[in-house]
């Protein structure tokens, strides 16, 4: 995943953006595509903020959190984004209705018996 680190009132960190890229690399492999990411850290009075937003193929995924270390922001961010890949995730795995695949179909159109019983009688 490509990432783009924006700080705004805060020194840019080489430590953070590391630990930053190992949190969101471990919360993408829920990602079936590769996506482009941007993180923005800044500082309000004595808080720090992350909000991260991701653009993939499938969806636009953001989070935010907020905390009084910006380790734990980050922590909490991650957690976030984690919870909104996986409800994507079991979304695009279980999306399919049994009753509208072939073997549903066949379910409802066969009796106990194995004898068929047709939908539409014609008239004669």
């Amino acid at each position: 995943m490509k990432s783009k680190y924006t700080f705004k009132h805060l020194d840019h960190s080489d430590s953070l953006v590391s630990y930053a890229d190992q949190k969101l690399n471990e919360v993408g492999k829920f990602l079936f595509k590769e996506g482009n990411c941007n993180v923005y850290f800044w500082k309000d009075h004595h808080e720090y903020n992350v909000e991260v937003s991701i653009n993939s193929k499938q969806k636009f995924f953001k989070a935010a959190a907020s905390a009084t270390d910006i380790y734990v922001a980050v922590d909490m961010m991650a957690d976030k984004l984690e919870k909104q890949f996986l409800k994507i995730k079991e979304i695009y795995l279980d999306h399919k209705k049994f009753e509208l695949s072939k073997e549903g179909r066949l379910n409802s159109e066969v009796n106990e018996q194995f004898e068929f019983q047709p939908k539409f009688r014609k008239s004669a």
